[in-house]
């Protein structure tokens, strides 16, 4: 009998280790439900978390490119009169057709015999060579002499310029050295006998020069061939051609660039959509740095 009790006693001690062990697993099953039900949306948390992760980097990648050349671009501009990039032209004709600007010789001159003068609009063109300055809107030009030799005064409206047959600048006269306030004529009194050939300028009266500094008042002008515009011929059309292509000034293309005017109208909306973009870089920048830190803080 005792030993059919000692044995009861075990099979009691099995069951009841049994039934501890039943209750202890079914109190850790809600546990695990409880946690694999939040998997889920933790997950789902984490993926998004990812993706944007992604994102930032391939967007970060492509705004590098335009942010790079756009803070290029500015430090460039803002040393651009220090560095001297504001007198420096582009003549690319590449770049000159995305302004579409192309080279067109003008129609119209100024002729005088055996010589001739074009205006550009940024080059004056003698006898076929560029001159070593620009002179804006001359109002003719007159010539003594001939060929290589000849002395070619070019006039504005307040300012004598003094040129070689090949487009070097000798002098210019101005001022109180000119005898009229302002230049509206110029033009050639031919030789006679009693003197040569002399440059004509004509102002509240007209004076004329063999030289450019002793100056002669004219009673009368009637015999003095005045320097007009005149249609060109297709041959000095041809020769001014070379000199009549457009440029653009470098700092004009950098500021077209950097605003992306250069690249038509479709090119301000994509550095609008770049800086757009590097505003949602630096929000979704912060909110993964927030995230990322009250993870660390649980």
């Amino acid at each position: 009998m005792a030993d059919i009790d000692i044995a009861d006693a075990g099979k009691d001690k099995v069951v009841l280790g049994q039934t501890v062990m039943r209750k202890a697993l079914l109190k850790k099953v809600p546990k695990l439900r409880a946690v694999g039900s939040s998997s889920k949306p933790g997950g789902a948390k984490k993926n998004l978390t990812m993706v944007l992760r992604q994102w930032h980097q391939r967007a970060g990648l492509f705004a590098f490119l335009f942010m790079a050349w756009l803070g290029i671009s500015g430090v460039l501009l803002n040393q651009s009169a220090s560095w001297g990039l504001d007198a420096l032209r582009v003549k690319s004709a590449a770049v000159m057709s995305m302004y579409g600007l192309y080279p067109r010789a003008p129609e119209t001159g100024y002729v005088n015999a055996s010589h001739w003068l074009v205006n550009t609009t940024e080059n004056t063109v003698v006898d076929g060579h560029l001159l070593d300055r620009h002179i804006p809107s001359p109002v003719g030009f007159s010539a003594l002499g001939e060929d290589a030799s000849a002395q070619i005064f070019v006039a504005t409206k307040d300012k004598l310029t003094l040129v070689d047959a090949k487009g070097s600048v000798i002098d210019e006269i101005s001022d109180y050295m000119l005898p009229v306030a302002a230049i509206n004529q110029i033009g050639v009194l031919p030789a006679t006998s009693a003197s040569g050939q002399r440059v004509v300028v004509k102002g509240e009266s007209s004076y004329a020069t063999g030289d450019g500094m002793v100056w002669e008042a004219l009673d009368s002008d009637v015999d003095v061939q005045w320097s007009v515009l005149t249609d060109l011929s297709e041959e000095i059309k041809a020769k001014v051609l070379p000199f009549a292509r457009p440029t653009v000034a470098l700092e004009q293309l950098l500021i077209d660039m950097h605003s992306g005017r250069f690249f038509g109208r479709f090119g301000p909306w994509v550095i609008n959509t770049v800086g757009i973009l590097c505003v949602w870089l630096s929000i979704s920048g912060i909110w993964m740095m927030w995230r990322s830190n009250r993870r660390r803080r649980k």
